[in-house]
């Protein structure tokens, strides 16, 4: 068996291209633009950062399930409101009904008794014919 040939590199090529890397210290690094010390976040922003979110789900959810609600109830509402009405407009038109039936009765009755007591020389006089009906 014979040995593997050596090769002039001492170490693969990709290595030998790639930019030697030193350690940076992380404090380094992060100082962009301020050179003071990154403090920890404050206890109130981590509340906020944390439940901002789901508070605002819940609340608008909140908001879209009265919004539906108040939209049901007012409908049910006016659907009572037009019910009540038309049943009213119904017991209006029977009471007319019923008064004009009664004034045609009476009319009729008066008729009667006019042309009954006629001394029969025409009713076109006597009888108080007019062109309007309530005259």
């Amino acid at each position: 068996m014979s040995r593997p040939l050596r090769t002039a590199l001492p170490r693969p090529l990709s290595l030998s291209l790639a930019p030697s890397r030193r350690f940076i210290p992380l404090a380094q690094v992060r100082r962009y633009s301020s050179h003071q010390q990154q403090q920890p976040p404050s206890a109130t922003g981590a509340f906020y950062k944390t439940f901002t979110r789901p508070v605002a789900k819940c609340a608008l959810l909140a908001v879209l399930v009265y919004q539906l609600v108040y939209f049901g109830w007012s409908k049910l509402e006016a659907d009572e409101i037009k019910q009540e009405r038309q049943a009213e407009i119904v017991k209006l038109e029977a009471q007319v009904r019923a008064l004009q039936a009664a004034r045609e009765a009476e009319e009729a009755a008066a008729a009667a008794a006019a042309s009954a007591a006629g001394d029969g020389r025409g009713e076109a006089k006597g009888s108080g014919w007019s062109w309007w009906r309530w005259k």
